[in-house]
């Protein structure tokens, strides 16, 4: 009898063991089969990357940008064409002039830091206002209605020491990328640059997982978004579902290559599906004065809005902003930029 339980209990025993031997094996080889494939994973990391991104967080800049436009306004009757505009016109035929201002919040990367340069990534539309808008009527003469002249633009990144006034160096607007050079007054600090190694937009595959830095609403997050293919990566555009806000533009994406701590440069988040609409606001002294409920008797103004679509981000691919600073070479040497030292 006592045989026969020494037995039962020996059975349960070897039973257990392999079970656990078992698992331990399967556990081994899922984590095997995710390292040394050279492809971008697509499983949650099974080591912490905390250190990575506190170390991606300190090369990332909120971006803000201020234009200031002289605004002048034509009757209906106005027979006034684009070609006649000059500064006497202005004066004798325009029947109301302001001055406003409008504001973009985006995300900026430090890719460059050499001397008194420092080199930064954003989106083109972050930085890119029109110099003049022109407005027309669609019934009369079809003249002129209005007409917006840029006379002031501030590009202000956080977190920069003192120095002279951020410049604009390069911009591609159809693929939404723009370089920006800061000449910084020497200092002791030093500022960290974003030197991951650039990756490979061919290598992204349904379901790779990337991680995004930026400043959506003015505040530095990340956030993590599975990639899905479709044709626009033909055109160095790839799509993930990222919930994309205001001001995350210019945010760098990064994929893991075969584990941490292998992180890549993979793009730069520039947009998000949106539907357009338009709506008539007041005008900016009566938004300013924080009142909820009064009547209104000041001139209306029509603003469009984009409602965003979120879940469905854009990105500009590596690929594409290593050929947009090879393409602007020589721009960016006679500007003080060393090509040997752009990312790793």
């Amino acid at each position: 009898m006592l045989n026969d339980i020494f037995r039962y209990k020996a059975l349960i025993f070897i039973a257990i063991i392999s079970t656990l031997l078992g698992c331990s094996s399967a556990r081994v080889n899922n984590e095997l089969s995710s390292v040394g494939d050279n492809k971008y994973d697509s499983e949650f990391p099974n080591k912490s990357v905390s250190k990575e991104l506190k170390y991606i967080s300190s090369t990332v800049k909120k971006l803000d940008v201020l234009a200031f436009y002289s605004n002048h306004y034509f009757p209906n009757d106005s027979s006034i064409s684009k070609i006649m505009i000059s500064d006497s016109l202005l004066k004798l035929y325009s029947v109301n002039s302001n001055i406003t201002h409008e504001s973009v919040s985006g995300t900026a990367s430090v890719i460059y830091a050499n001397g008194d340069n420092i080199g930064l990534l954003t989106c083109a539309h972050v930085i890119d206002f029109k110099d003049t808008v022109y407005t027309y009527y669609k019934t009369g003469n079809k003249g002129l209605r209005s007409i917006s002249i840029k006379i002031k633009q501030q590009n202000h990144v956080s977190g920069l020491e003192a120095g002279e006034p951020i410049k604009i160096i390069a911009v591609d607007n159809k693929l939404d990328i723009a370089l920006l050079i800061k000449k910084a007054i020497p200092f002791d600090k030093v500022v960290t640059v974003l030197k991951y190694p650039t990756g490979d937009i061919n290598d992204l595959q349904w379901g790779s997982l990337v991680y995004i830095m930026g400043y959506p609403l003015g505040n530095l997050m990340v956030t993590r978004a599975i990639v899905s293919i479709t044709s626009k990566m033909k055109s160095g555009t790839f799509v993930t579902d990222a919930l994309y806000n205001h001001g995350i533009s210019g945010s760098p994406v990064f994929a893991i290559r075969d584990g941490v701590p292998n992180f890549e440069l993979v793009g730069m988040a520039t947009s998000a599906a949106a539907l357009e609409t338009n709506m008539l606001v007041a005008d900016d002294m009566f938004k300013d004065s924080g009142r909820q409920i009064a009547p209104y008797f000041g001139q209306v103004f029509v603003d469009n809005s984009k409602l965003i679509s979120y879940g469905v981000t854009y990105s500009v691919s590596i690929n594409k902003i290593r050929n947009f600073i090879r393409l602007n070479k020589m721009l960016l040497e006679e500007n003080g930029f060393d090509l040997n030292y752009f990312f790793k």
